[in-house]
């Protein structure tokens, strides 16, 4: 703007408009943005199609560890020996980058169904163990025969026991770490098992590994249809259904129930006094997480969630925990849950790692296991305004039970009965710096953006004032030249030509 060329009356009305202008926009923002930022956010947050969330969501958006700890049995040879008990030295970790893609997404608001496809990438530089390590473990698939033949008249688990000794059943397994994991192992009793084809233990391969087959797959957890958000903001992130079945069908009444969330989108505004669930495809339910304390990371505000003694509770210390007892089955004690209703009825059971929290007696015939609470339990620190998980430890301990069978010939002189630990999956996970900028900026967006208004409204009063003072004062520009009193001059040959007579 050229002041030169403005009149005063010009000016005045920049000056006074702008501040005008300034003055409503700073009050609108002082008083009104945060609502108006809040519901900004709540249109964007619901998941949908290329929405801000779901460029955030349909892959892994911040980096994922997966370690697996082994459990190697230093001693099988003295499994008969009263003299010596069972040792078990942890190995690990073996650390594999975990990246998921969401795939075959079905939307039908407010749910949205799909597949996840994780793709497992060994680290080395973050392990302590190479894949060609030895790991030597209890025969859980002869155990798992043993038990499920129990419950039979001894002519039946004679048989088996023949089976076992002739189709290659054992005390002990040995194979490398890359086995046990994803690599997998054939294995004579397995393909005994899986060419019965038998729907009471339908395996699928003559092959074994704990992740066996599941790197690169689709379809290994199955399918989730969880709340997009939409109509209700509460309930975004809470599955709704896995496998297309609201029951997992694994534990029965409430136990069995699909509940909580798979630990990536939460439902928003939660209360201190929430408890927060996370569903576990592989153990087929939900684990509760209670809050413990407020916490502070990266200078924002947070809770942060543990697991507690309730969270693998069998209806010791709650009732409600009561379904997870397996019917016709002996009901662990509090922290030990019964795993064998997804592990074809084996004598399988599922832990904190070290049988942390949980009673003394589960290690007593075992040496080797040292539990501790900063290793060895779970936690997830959450942002509550947004729901944001900024860090998650998750992982469990899987155990096999070996007891004295009088039937069975490989285990009629077991010297203690113990809890053998098999291996220990945990899950890393934190925001990295992009995503915590952008959660900063969207709990901050709402005060800056009233510092900002407080800022017009002070710059529009500043003008308004200088405007009526310079108003008062006649000292806009140019302002003089329109009070100078001077007369006009007549130039001299205006005046000469007035005083000459005319001609007659």
């Amino acid at each position: 703007m050229c002041c030169n060329c403005c009149s005063v009356r010009q000016q005045k009305i920049w000056v006074f408009g702008l501040a005008g202008l300034l003055l409503t926009l700073g009050i609108v923002l002082l008083s009104a943005w945060p609502s108006i930022f809040r519901q900004w956010m709540q249109s964007i947050l619901p998941l949908a199609p290329n929405s801000f969330m779901y460029k955030n969501w349909i892959t892994t958006p911040t980096p994922i560890y997966t370690s697996f700890y082994l459990f190697n049995w230093t001693n099988p040879e003295d499994l008969n020996n009263p003299d010596v008990k069972p040792n078990f030295e942890q190995i690990g970790p073996y650390t594999f980058s975990d990246y998921k893609v969401k795939e075959d997404l079905v939307w039908q608001r407010p749910n949205v169904t799909y597949y996840g496809t994780r793709t497992f990438h060994f680290l080395p530089e973050l392990s302590q163990g190479k894949l060609d390590d030895v790991i030597i473990t209890p025969a859980f698939a002869t155990l798992t025969a043993a038990r499920y033949v129990r419950q039979y008249r001894r002519p039946f688990r004679k048989i088996i026991n023949f089976m076992l000794n002739r189709e290659g059943g054992s005390t002990y397994m040995k194979h490398t770490a890359g086995e046990w994991m994803f690599d997998g192992f054939y294995d004579t009793l397995f393909e005994f098992a899986h060419k019965l084809h038998s729907p009471l233990i339908p395996l699928p391969s003559d092959h074994f590994g704990w992740f066996y087959q599941r790197n690169n797959s689709k379809t290994a957890e199955g399918n989730f249809t969880i709340h997009t958000g939409h109509g209700d903001l509460h309930q975004m992130g809470e599955l709704q259904m896995w496998n297309g079945s609201a029951h997992t069908g694994y534990y029965s009444g409430e136990c069995g129930k699909v509940n909580g969330s798979t630990g990536e989108l939460w439902a928003q505004q939660r209360r201190y006094d929430e408890t927060i669930s996370i569903f576990l495809s592989d153990a087929s339910r939900f684990i509760n997480m209670f809050t413990v304390s407020n916490v502070t990371m990266h200078g924002i505000d947070a809770w942060r969630y543990e697991t507690t003694e309730l969270s693998f509770d069998n209806g010791q210390l709650s009732p409600d925990t009561k379904c997870f007892c397996v019917a016709n089955r002996p009901c662990p004690q509090n922290g030990v849950l019964d795993f064998s209703p997804a592990a074809y009825h084996g004598p399988i059971y599922m832990s904190h790692p070290h049988f942390y929290m949980t009673d003394s007696s589960y290690r007593e015939n075992t040496t080797g296991l040292r539990p501790d609470a900063v290793e060895h339990g779970m936690h997830v620190i959450m942002e509550p305004t947004l729901a944001v998980p900024m860090s998650l430890k998750g992982q469990v301990m899987l155990s096999v039970l070996v007891n004295r069978d009088e039937e069975i010939d490989l285990l009629k002189h077991v010297a203690f009965d113990h809890y053998a630990p098999l291996f220990v999956i945990q899950i890393k996970a934190e925001l990295d710096d992009r995503l915590l900028s952008l959660l900063k900026l969207a709990l901050n967006a709402a005060r800056i953006g009233q510092f900002v208004g407080l800022g017009l409204l002070l710059i529009a009063l500043a003008m308004l004032i200088v405007g009526v003072i310079v108003t008062k004062k006649h000292k806009w520009h140019n302002e003089w030249r329109m009070t100078t009193s001077d007369k006009v001059s007549v130039l001299p040959e205006v005046r000469e030509s007035s005083n000459t007579p005319s001609n007659q």
